[in-house]
């Protein structure tokens, strides 16, 4: 691929790497603003700790209806508008928070935000479409580095800015996203479905350039995309009986259990709680709040670096060595966690023993950073069927914002009941059963087209003899 379609594959991609960032900052700002609420000495907005609570896992309620709108609009008015559109919500949402007069309009900001979660999918979705197979790993990855880079940027900032300061702040980053997508091409895969056969090939030429390679890959789009329409034509039916027919679609169903069983092994190493509580978790290892607040930072900074070195080894290592190596790993530390915190809870051991846990506890979100919870966003984007992109991230998002929800609203009263080692044991279960089950279903995505993938999960293999007829009134000569 020449530089220039390479420079243009990252132009596009800054657009989705800095909306993590964007999505970063939103899910840890409840670590910020929780103790500020909660604070004696606050002279501004108060909550009690059962408001506080739910203002940082209200957003997941309307997650769920994110979720469901924003995909039938992605396929309906295509992935550019949909961004766009995202983009604008965050703004709004931070500005809500940032003008604040009362708890209730704290609320209704968030909930405004949670309209956006189901962008996190959607966002994954839309840049395996735009980046070429051999790159799109590390470019998608990136967006995990970025939202990293976005919750240290929050985490730091509270050290010296009050809450307001921060959402003014955050405004920023989304206004520049908006920037950038406004002056993207349209899927081609987006455009191949709807039959814009020339802007397809001319968007699809503009990012990757043209070669036998790209033509063969472009071929193989436009055919599978050319008999999938002609089938739903002839199978037009309201969205309730569209939906009760993917769930006969062998093909959806497999790709719709591989994502749930990646967000939960995503959920139970640590993407939620680790984001939203490891203020409160360290607080209960080292018992004092100053140094819980610096080693907060000092984990941020840890599990950036594993982001960026993941982005190496999701584009050298096959997708299944890096999470399954990672996940068992990650599990290992998780159970240590439990053993060494309930045994310190037992018995006296020496003051020292907290920097051991600590050290564990920083080891295990390192892992996870570094393998397991960047691949599953990776293969997430990669499994889903092209047709039902309108549908698979509302049904995916199910599970999705079912596991967010729970983890938000109860790992709190989990280590409140159970104790550090509690919550560990469960969560180090959850992600070793997880684990097994995606050994025997999980294929193998590294450096594959999205059709491939397609036609590997559905059992179909393509020939070029079969190819090349369905092309005869499709494809045109790009100009």
């Amino acid at each position: 691929m020449g530089n220039k379609y390479l420079i243009r594959q990252c132009f596009v991609a800054f657009g989705f790497v800095f909306y993590a960032f964007c999505e970063g900052m939103i899910a840890t700002f409840p670590s910020v603003l929780n103790p500020a609420l909660l604070s004696s000495n606050t002279t501004d907005i108060k909550a009690t700790p059962d408001e506080a609570s739910w203002l940082a896992s209200c957003n997941s309620i309307t997650g769920l209806i994110g979720y469901f709108t924003l995909s039938p609009i992605m396929q309906k008015f295509g992935r550019r508008k949909t961004h766009f559109g995202i983009n604008i919500t965050i703004v709004v949402g931070w500005l809500t928070i940032l003008f604040a007069n009362s708890v209730t309009m704290l609320f209704i900001a968030r909930l405004i935000q949670g309209l956006t979660l189901g962008g996190v999918l959607i966002n994954c979705i839309i840049a395996s479409e735009y980046c070429d197979p051999k790159r799109r790993g590390y470019i998608v990855a990136m967006k995990k580095v970025a939202m990293s880079v976005g919750i240290l940027t929050c985490h730091t900032l509270a050290l010296y800015w009050t809450w307001r300061q921060i959402s003014l702040f955050a405004v920023f980053p989304p206004v520049i996203v908006m920037i950038n997508t406004w002056y993207w091409p349209e899927s081609p895969s987006y455009l191949a479905l709807k039959e814009k056969i020339e802007e397809c090939q001319y968007a699809f030429y503009w990012l990757h350039g043209k070669s036998t390679e790209k033509e063969n890959e472009l071929e193989i789009l436009i055919a599978a995309q050319a008999g999938r329409t002609l089938k739903n034509k002839r199978n037009k039916c309201s969205a309730v009986l569209k939906l009760f027919y993917v769930f006969r679609d062998k093909g959806f169903v497999k790709s719709f259990l591989l994502a749930t069983f990646l967000i939960l092994a995503v959920d139970a190493s640590g993407r939620v709680y680790y984001y939203t509580y490891i203020t409160e978790i360290l607080r209960e290892i080292v018992k004092d709040e100053a140094t819980a607040a610096y080693c907060t930072v000092v984990v941020d900074l840890s599990t950036t670096i594993a982001q960026i070195i993941s982005v190496f080894l999701i584009h050298n290592l096959k997708r299944r060595t890096v999470l399954f190596s990672t996940g068992i790993l990650s599990t290992v530390l998780m159970l240590a966690i439990s053993l060494t915190s309930f045994l310190k809870s037992l018995y006296h051991f020496p003051s020292y023993s907290i920097w051991i846990i600590l050290f564990i506890v920083m080891l295990q979100s390192f892992v996870s950073y570094i393998g397991l919870i960047p691949v599953c966003y990776n293969i997430v984007g990669e499994i889903f069927p092209l047709e039902y992109k309108d549908l698979a991230p509302s049904v995916s998002g199910i599970s999705f914002m079912t596991f967010f929800f729970i983890t938000l609203k109860f790992t709190p009263v989990i280590i409140d009941r159970t104790g550090l080692h509690g919550m560990y044991l469960i969560y180090g279960v959850c992600l070793l059963l997880t684990i097994f089950v995606l050994y025997f279903i999980l294929p193998e995505t590294k450096d594959r087209t999205l059709q491939d993938i397609e036609d590997d999960i559905r059992g179909i293999k393509r020939t070029a003899l079969e190819v090349k007829p369905m092309l005869e009134d499709k494809l045109k000569p790009c100009p």
